[in-house]
């Protein structure tokens, strides 16, 4: 029996190779837009930090200046913040997109897998075809034999 040959045995591979580079750069935009997501996350946890110190300030009597930059680092982190938000939501869409395009390298991959699979068990029923026939023409011809030779 022939072994069994893919000829786009190296389109399989390099579809691999590309699923592989596709959610390997999926997997970076999830870390990254996560990263993104805490760093807003410190964000917002220092702007209540700041506004809960600026309630304890006013309890007490405290200088205008104080006040003034109070308020100033308030309005800097919110700002901050507002960036931060920004940027996940960016990162958001570039890690739909990398999904999207893994996805796709995916489908590509599989599709030539079960290809493969197909010619391969299609070359199997081939070659059970071929020995079987051919096993009926060792049984025939000794068939005949034994009927001349009698």
């Amino acid at each position: 029996m022939k072994s069994f040959v893919f000829r786009l045995e190296t389109l399989l591979r390099l579809r691999a190779a590309a699923r592989d580079r596709a959610l390997s750069d999926y997997a970076k935009s999830i870390k990254n837009r996560e990263l993104a997501e805490m760093k807003v996350m410190e964000t917002e946890s220092y702007l209540g930090k700041l506004n809960s110190g600026m309630t304890a300030k006013t309890s007490n009597s405290f200088l205008g200046s104080e006040l003034v930059a109070f308020q100033n680092e308030i309005q800097r982190t919110k700002q901050v913040r507002e960036r931060r938000v920004k940027n996940v939501a960016r990162l958001a869409s570039l890690e739909s997109s990398r999904k999207l395009v893994y996805l796709e390298k995916e489908a590509e991959f599989k599709s030539l897998e079960r290809f493969k699979e197909r010619k391969s068990s299609e070359h199997m029923a081939m070659e059970i075809k071929k020995e079987e026939k051919e096993l009926e023409n060792v049984i025939g011809a000794r068939f005949v034999y034994e009927r001349v030779n009698l």
